[in-house]
């Protein structure tokens, strides 16, 4: 990090109410972490949504396509 950001980090740091520099300081410390905090909990984890789901997404993209596709969706399925 640049000492230009680190000025400009410091400088916010210094805006923030206790409770916004107590949730920056939890994520600080998460950041240099390996391990979940103490008080993880995954059901409010914004960032599980992103990655649940199948495992063959990838394998599956054609038939799941073709599935959805119906005659008022706006897509075609074109012949192999």
């Amino acid at each position: 990090m640049t000492p230009l950001v680190r000025e400009q980090l410091h400088r916010t740091i210094e805006t923030l109410s206790d409770d916004q520099a107590e949730a920056v300081l939890a994520y600080a410390e998460a950041l240099m972490s390996d391990s979940l905090p103490p008080d993880y909990d995954e059901a409010n984890d914004p960032s599980i949504g992103f990655i649940w789901g199948p495992t063959d997404l990838a394998n599956r993209a054609k038939d799941i396509l073709r599935d959805e596709i119906t005659a008022t969706s706006g897509w075609t399925q074109k012949k192999d």
